[in-house]
């Protein structure tokens, strides 16, 4: 994803986003200005979302919440090219639109004419959010203060973001801080009935790729997955490999070599490669007709239990506590410990250690497949 992972992107938005925000913050504060008008009953809420496609689907808890503390309200979501392709799958929404991180001056002309009555940024450390909430306009603005990150000068109410809790709650802290008793929970849009599956039988939901910052740091080693498939396949289950086009090459070789090593037992042809040729709103009823699926953490781990399907996390450097799939019918699982190797560091997405290393390795089959049979699959 062009958007993520930009070592680049991440210091230009430090180096110049916090000098930027603090400056115009502090204009801000010394300029003349009443009061932010109380937001109960608005007629249009602003909700920003420039993260990953992951973020954009727990951010449906605070639009649930949103829906029912503001029945009447018109909801705007704004978000990045990034994670649009989730939009059609998170309820609650009224308006969008789509900008790159870098339409900084579209950006807040879009949501100045919005003219909103409040603005929510669920941006956790990047200072865009906090920009366009500074220059939005609106009549009330909300938005995270996260530790370091320097960013919470604009808001008119700033909410702690805590590593300690799970970012849907660090979310729904979003709307407690204006509507008393706030609350909600995320879920997905699915057609019904769900569309057949495109195989016989039960089926499971392999996803071997992560994204973002250092990604090779979060996969699982392949003759891990060729292991689990293997069992799955002997098992008499179907097993489907999903995966984005860019990781199409890699995914099809991994299946090739799964049924190579398969060759006669009879159950080769039950290993299928689904890379690349899925929407995202095509995924998400595969994965909800799914007798299970096993992700690493990233976007389709979360739409895969936020549609029911029983759910195995691969964590490795990302903190399960903070970023784990939600609901349960699922398992988050951490390697093994070591000395001298960490896991679950990552809160934000590019805390990684010096000597970080791919700890995912002592995470073992026999693990998954136990978690599996947790979740009631008969392997």
């Amino acid at each position: 994803m062009a958007e993520r992972g930009s070592v680049l992107k991440r210091r230009l938005d430090f180096w110049l986003g916090v000098p930027l925000v603090a400056t115009l913050g502090r204009v801000r504060s010394l300029a003349p200005r009443p009061a932010p008008a109380e937001p109960q009953g608005p007629d249009t809420v602003a909700v920003l979302c420039f993260g990953a496609i992951g973020d954009l689907l727990l951010t449906g808890a605070l639009l649930d919440g949103l829906r029912r503390a503001a029945p009447h309200a018109r909801i705007c979501m704004v978000v990045s090219r990034g994670n649009a392709p989730a939009l059609p799958l998170v309820p609650h929404i009224d308006t969008s639109a789509v900008f790159s991180v870098g339409q900084v001056h579209q950006i807040v002309r879009h949501v100045r004419a919005l003219k909103a009555d409040l603005l929510i940024d669920t941006t956790q450390w990047a200072r865009l959010g906090a920009l366009v909430a500074l220059l939005s306009g609106a009549r009330c603005t909300v938005g995270f203060d996260t530790p370091g990150q320097h960013r919470a000068a604009p808001y008119d109410i700033k909410v702690p973001h805590r590593n300690d809790r799970h970012e849907v709650k660090n979310l729904l802290e979003l709307g407690s801080a204006v509507f008393p008793g706030f609350s909600g929970a995320p879920s997905v849009r699915l057609p019904s009935p769900l569309p057949p599956a495109p195989c016989p039988g039960p089926y499971v939901v392999l996803h071997m790729w992560p994204s973002g910052l250092r990604a090779h740091l979060k996969e699982w080693p392949r003759q891990n997955w060729q292991v689990l498939a293997t069992s799955c396949a002997l098992a008499g289950f179907q097993v489907l490999f999903t995966g984005s086009p860019a990781d199409a090459p890699r995914t099809a070789d991994m299946v090739r070599t799964i049924r190579t090593s398969m060759a006669g037992t009879g159950k080769a042809d039950m290993v299928h490669d689904m890379s690349g040729r899925l929407s995202l709103t095509d995924l998400a009823p595969l994965l909800a007709g799914a007798a299970a699926t096993v992700s690493v953490n990233t976007g389709t781990m979360h739409l895969a239990a936020l549609t029911g399907c029983p759910t195995v996390g691969l964590h490795g450097p990302t903190n399960p506590l903070r970023w784990g799939p939600l609901g349960a019918r699922t398992r988050a699982l951490l390697p093994d410990p070591a000395p001298g190797s960490r896991t679950a560091y990552l809160n934000l997405g590019f805390e990684y250690p010096p000597d970080a290393d791919d700890c995912l390795r002592r995470l073992s089959p026999d693990a998954v497949l136990a978690a599996l049979r947790d979740l009631g699959l008969a392997l």
